[in-house]
């Protein structure tokens, strides 16, 4: 009877991990590199961001997400940045990634922060 009632726990337990997961899925795919923009072209380049789309979809799946002030407090906001389209739960949504190793998926008006603190291999010089 203990065995029988540790094995229900344990399959239970094991669906709210599965059911949390599946709400908080920020999976992407067809990750697309549109553009590139700098506000001080001199020390900020495009050499200092993914610049094709296998680099952008790696910094995605290395990258974690973050709230909006953690974001703030903790990490540079780069004056460059390269940006593109994604799909996430099968619609196209607009990102953004900056050289300081941070970004953004802005998808209808849910937008989500992310700072990546292991892609310096992505990234150049401004990391």
């Amino acid at each position: 009877m203990e065995v029988r009632l540790r094995a229900i726990c344990l399959a239970v337990g094991i669906m709210l991990v599965t059911a949390c997961a599946a709400t908080r899925d920020t999976a992407f795919t067809d990750v697309y590199v549109a553009d590139f923009h700098s506000d001080s072209p001199a020390t900020c380049r495009s050499s200092d961001v993914p610049r094709n789309h296998g680099q952008a979809r790696e910094f995605f799946s290395k990258a974690r997400e973050v709230d909006y002030k953690t974001l703030h407090d903790n990490y540079e906001l780069a004056p460059c940045y390269a940006e593109g389209t994604l799909i996430r739960q099968g619609k196209s949504c607009d990102w953004q990634i900056r050289a300081g190793a941070t970004g953004s998926v802005q998808c209808g008006g849910q937008k989500l922060y992310f700072a990546c603190d292991n892609c310096g291999d992505l990234l150049g010089t401004m990391k």
